[in-house]
């Protein structure tokens, strides 16, 4: 949640206070991977924070092709064992498996247009 903190701080702010907050946000997001590592890939929190973290990647720090593969890596790790889940925890991640499902997509339609945008230029 500190990390969430300091990137809403970062989609707000200009010059130094943006580098402050994204390098803060940053080192928050990585000691909450680092806690989250040992989580089973479908858990809420660790979906939750890969949500939060590619989002990060894409507001804050513009590139979407690194938020894209966070959120498609925990699409496929979550899939290969969401179905032995129970139904209260399934029903919690796949909520947020649809979000990242959604981001994913207008993310890659976004890389797929930037692609044929340079295509054309070249």
């Amino acid at each position: 949640m500190i990390g969430d903190y300091y990137r809403y701080i970062a989609e707000n702010s200009r010059g130094d206070s943006l580098i402050e907050a994204s390098e803060k946000a940053i080192e928050y997001y990585i000691q909450a991977e680092a806690v989250a590592r040992d989580m089973k890939p479908y858990h809420v929190t660790k979906l939750s924070l890969v949500l939060n973290l590619s989002v990060f990647y894409y507001e804050v720090k513009g590139d979407i092709h690194r938020a894209a593969a966070l959120g498609k890596e925990a699409l496929h790790n979550a899939k290969l064992q969401i179905e032995s889940m129970n139904s209260e925890d399934a029903k919690d991640a796949l909520s947020i498996v649809a979000l990242l499902k959604e981001n994913l997509n207008l993310w890659e339609d976004e890389i797929e247009e930037e692609n044929e945008m340079a295509s054309l230029q070249v």
